[in-house]
């Protein structure tokens, strides 16, 4: 059966998929970018977790040789994260972390690579769920779902309740 739909023809074989799935609410348009993600939504991960294994080798690499040329030894642990504002923030206990700072303030665009990692993490994390949700809900393996959907939790706590994924 072919279905028209704003000028578009389509085959409904993914009308059995999402039948029973609140998805099936969804536009046509809509529903062809889930089953292109269960398509390639894989090859597509690997691809940014591939560039972004390049991105951090480079990131160390620069942070290692800025390092060496001022002499730091970076004996304790220090954490490197983004503010809320989009800062890279670096958190310790001791005077590597003001030494690391002192670095990355005189190099910009260690601040702009850790950006552009911070991106290219959150976006490979975000399509590697959506796939695996995608190819879950396509296959309809109940141990598949069970796994992947159980991280899915609502808090009930009265005017608080929420929902949320763990």
């Amino acid at each position: 059966m072919l279905h028209v739909q704003s000028g578009k023809v389509s085959s409904n074989q993914h009308l059995g998929m999402y039948q029973d799935s609140p998805l099936s609410a969804l536009d046509e348009t809509t529903l062809q970018i889930l089953r292109e993600l269960e398509r390639s939504g894989d090859s597509l991960v690997e691809a940014l977790e591939t560039r972004l294994e390049i991105m951090q080798e480079a990131f160390m690499a620069h942070i290692h040789s800025q390092v060496e040329q001022v002499g730091l030894k970076l004996e304790s642990r220090l954490l490197l994260y983004l503010s809320p504002e989009g800062k890279l923030v670096v958190e310790g206990n001791d005077a590597d972390a003001e030494g690391l700072c002192r670095i990355i303030a005189q190099q910009p665009s260690l601040q702009r690579l850790f950006q552009q990692m911070a991106h290219a993490a959150l976006l490979s994390h975000g399509l590697s769920v959506a796939s695996q949700a995608q190819q879950a809900l396509a296959a309809q393996d109940e141990t598949q779902e069970a796994s992947l959907f159980s991280r899915y939790h609502m808090c009930l706590k009265g005017p608080l309740s929420h929902f949320y994924i763990r």
